[in-house]
């Protein structure tokens, strides 16, 4: 389902141009805490109107200034999941998930796979208060999931959530990545990003424009900004190749390169990305073997480009693409240039990995 957003946002002294076109299942809007991440989503609900410009869902004209269309928030059939999520604590997590559905008159919403999609099934009897903080995110992913919204806006899902429900909470949106409507995420944490997105649209500096998969997103300069990063990611598609819980390490394939990583609870043939900080990836010329690295990748050395803080010098081997950010000096003394083959160091502990 093809969005199109084209428009501009001014609030006083914040404006915002925003331009991108997403067909993806899971677009993120990405960026620092008042970028206009949320701005760009409540034009998309229709809860704010943009100054000028276009929406458009799956063909349907949903804003137009030139030709005065302006479909309310009501009837764009598109639920929206509030960072606080405005759950009724009079009512139960059963009333809450089906209140939604009951305004609009659905008579057969799907409660017992919505609740099993989300894990709900053993919470419907309980208030909200007695819930946790990922668990009351889910009822609330859940009541908007069950007025079959064509499109799921989550924004910030995970913020305020200790680092154990964050991790409780990931999985149900992996699943609702597969099984749910496309959604559109708002995120400014890197992880949420690199794990869940299929598209990344980029917020910052007042513009939010399309910047593709998120290995391409996080190679474009303005990434560094938006995300306050203080060195490039690579971000690598991968796929399991199996355990050793022996030595506790997983092998994944990136592009036909073996690489370890701390043990995955990932099934042998799913999909996993690797996110590498390019400050944790070292070079040799010869392969350092009693060296503590456990991923030592033979590449060639694509570019290098001087930076204020070194060197960035991008690596490839066959289809697998990874930067590196090391000193002057360490280039000096390698004698690095284009062309030149490498060994790429990078320790599993140092990379974060999603799946």
């Amino acid at each position: 389902m093809m969005l199109e957003v084209s428009a501009r946002i001014v609030r006083g002294d914040f404006a915002l141009e925003v331009g991108f076109a997403s067909d993806a299942r899971i677009t993120c809007l990405f960026g620092r805490s008042g970028s206009g991440k949320t701005s760009v989503a409540e034009l998309v609900a229709g809860l704010i109107r943009p100054d000028r410009g276009r929406v458009t869902l799956a063909g349907d004209v949903l804003f137009d200034s030139d030709a005065g269309v302006s479909v309310p928030s009501w009837k764009r059939r598109i639920g929206y999941v509030f960072q606080d999520v405005r759950l009724f604590p009079h009512l139960s997590v059963r009333d809450n998930l089906l209140y939604g559905a009951r305004r609009s008159g659905d008579i057969s919403p799907a409660l017992d796979q919505t609740a099993a999609l989300l894990g709900l099934e053993g919470l419907l009897d309980r208030r909200p208060g007695s819930l946790s903080g990922g668990e009351a995110r889910r009822v609330a992913i859940g009541r908007a999931l069950l007025t079959r919204p064509r499109l799921l806006i989550l924004d910030e899902p995970l913020a305020g959530l200790d680092g154990a429900r964050r991790g409780d909470l990931l999985p149900y949106l992996d699943r609702l990545a597969q099984d749910g409507p496309p959604i559109l995420y708002v995120s400014h944490a890197v992880d949420e990003v690199a794990r869940l997105a299929d598209r990344v649209v980029l917020v910052g500096e007042g513009r939010a424009l399309e910047a593709g998969p998120p290995d391409l997103a996080f190679d474009r300069p303005e990434a560094e900004a938006a995300a306050g990063l203080s060195a490039p990611l690579s971000i690598l598609n991968g796929q399991v190749i199996a355990h050793d819980p022996a030595s506790n390490a997983t092998r994944i394939d990136l592009a036909g390169t073996a690489f370890l990583s701390p043990l995955l609870d990932v099934a042998p043939g799913e999909r996993v990305r690797v996110i590498v900080d390019a400050r944790d990836v070292a070079l040799a010329l010869i392969d350092p073997v009693e060296a503590s690295f456990q991923n030592r990748l033979p590449m060639r050395i694509a570019t290098i480009e001087a930076r204020p803080d070194g060197l960035l010098v991008r690596l490839e081997a066959g289809a697998l693409r990874l930067k590196a950010l090391i000193t002057r000096q360490a280039g000096e003394q390698l004698a690095l240039v284009p062309g030149r083959s490498v060994i790429a160091l990078v320790k599993a502990t140092a990379s974060a990995r999603y799946a």
